[in-house]
C-alpha cells in the first residue's frame, strides 16, 4: 500500500469515526422519548430524587458518591408534569439540603417550564427565565454545580421515585 493511500484511508476512517461520534451524541434516548413523546392525550407527572451525589476534586476527577454519606440528600424531590404530551411544569422541593447549588433563587410551588431540545444535551428550563435546572445526559437528568470552593465541583444525577404514567398504563 502506498503512502498516500495510507494517508487517505487514515483520513477517510477519522472522518467516519467523528460522524459516528457525533450521531451517538444527538441521539434521543429511549427513555426519554417515552417520557418527552409518549402520545398519550393523559396527563401525568414524575417525581424525582437524587439517586448520586458525586464530588469531584483535582485529585479525584472521576468523583466520590455522597448520597449514602447524608441523610439530607434523600429529601430533594423534583416533581415534572407531563400536559398534553409536553413537559409544562415543575416543583422543587429542595428539602434539608444545607446548600443552595443553583445559581439563582428556586422557584415556590408550581411554575412553568419547558424541555429545551435545541442543544445538546437537552434541559429542563424555568419558562419565565430560561434558567436550566436539569440536563438530560444518557437516558437521566443531571444538574452539575460548584458551591464556594472552585477546585470543588458536583453532579446530581437524578432518578424516578413514582410517576402517575405508570398507574395509568397498568389501569388499561
Amino acid at each position: 500500500m502506498s503512502k498516500d493511500m495510507r494517508k487517505t484511508l487514515t483520513k477517510v476512517l477519522i472522518m467516519v469515526s467523528a460522524i459516528v461520534a457525533l450521531s451517538s451524541c444527538v441521539k434521543v434516548a429511549p427513555s426519554e422519548k417515552s417520557m418527552i413523546d409518549s402520545g398519550m392525550d393523559q396527563d401525568y407527572d414524575f417525581t424525582y430524587g437524587l439517586r448520586e451525589v458525586l464530588q469531584f476534586t483535582p485529585t479525584n476527577p472521576a468523583g466520590s458518591d455522597l448520597f449514602s454519606h447524608y441523610d439530607f440528600f434523600d429529601t430533594f424531590r423534583l416533581k415534572i408534569y407531563v400536559e398534553g404530551g409536553k413537559l409544562s411544569y415543575l416543583e422543587i422541593d429542595n428539602g434539608d439540603l444545607p446548600c443552595e447549588e443553583y445559581s439563582f433563587p428556586l422557584p415556590k410551588g408550581k411554575v412553568a417550564c419547558y424541555y429545551d431540545t435545541v442543544l445538546v444535551p437537552h434541559a429542563l428550563r424555568l419558562k419565565d427565565t430560561g434558567d436550566i435546572i436539569a440536563t438530560f445526559e444518557n437516558g437521566q437528568f443531571v444538574f452539575n454545580f460548584v458551591l464556594d470552593c472552585e477546585q470543588l465541583s458536583y453532579r446530581f444525577t437524578f432518578t424516578t421515585l413514582e410517576t402517575t404514567r405508570e398507574n395509568y398504563e397498568k389501569a388499561y
